[in-house]
């Protein structure tokens, strides 16, 4: 009996390769403006060394409406991301700013890793430099943001930081746990040394008065009660 035989075709060199077509793909998913484009220009807007197949592929996905819902589903993880990390920030800037700055974010920004802390750490250096005129932001996105970049370094030895305090520190990120926006919070000005401990984890010390840490009252170092446990 003849066996059949099977010809293989392969791409000739320097042709786009499997990554780039996915690449291409994620982008419909993530990206809005390159989705829109894609379904109104049609192969115009697409990689200029795609094969026709690839490219009739990609065209398909673009008009197919349940990319409308992984771009859906896609935006709630990254949310759910920063919602998670950046709890209090979050609180703090309401549902309707919230919105609104994450949603820059995201243009400025497309995702580039699934993981959480990084993403956050961006989200953190994007409100920090949106000039936002938000009440006892700076200190709490301080606060939320020395203690990712603690915790990004695991085992790795971290250096301790430093997040001086306008407000009472107790008050203002204690009535944010509680999900509740602070209002009045009393000037107190006071430094906050955030390092890890022996264990890897995460302890705080708290200094009020002189905001170098020099000739302060100092509190045990474990973390404040009025400061969320991490």
């Amino acid at each position: 009996m003849r066996r059949a035989r099977y010809r293989f075709r392969t791409r000739p060199w320097g042709s786009v390769s499997l990554q780039t077509f996915q690449t291409c793909l994620a982008q419909l998913i993530v990206d809005p403006d390159y989705r829109d484009r894609v379904r109104s220009l049609g192969a115009a807007a697409l990689a200029a060394d795609l094969t026709e197949r690839e490219r009739a592929r990609l065209f398909r996905i673009a008009a197919d409406p349940g990319v409308d819902i992984n771009r859906t589903l896609h935006k709630g993880f990254r949310l759910g991301k920063l919602r998670a990390m950046l709890p209090l920030t979050c609180q703090l800037l309401g549902s309707a700013r919230l919105a609104r700055e994450v949603s820059a974010f995201w243009i400025q920004r497309p995702a580039s890793s699934f993981y959480f802390i990084p993403e956050a750490l961006e989200f953190c250096k994007f409100l920090a430099g949106r000039g936002l005129r938000v009440q006892y932001l700076d200190e709490v996105l301080a606060y939320e943001r020395v203690t990712l970049e603690i915790e990004k370094a695991c085992s790795t030895p971290a250096t301790a930081q430093k997040i001086r305090f306008e407000h009472d520190p107790r008050i203002l990120l204690a009535t944010l746990a509680r999900g509740r926006r602070p209002r009045a919070v009393p000037r107190r000005p006071s430094l906050a040394i955030c390092r890890q401990n022996a264990a890897g984890g995460i302890q705080w010390q708290l200094f009020e008065g002189d905001l170098d840490g020099a000739g302060t009252t100092g509190l045990p170092e474990t973390s404040p009660p009025a400061l969320p446990p991490t």
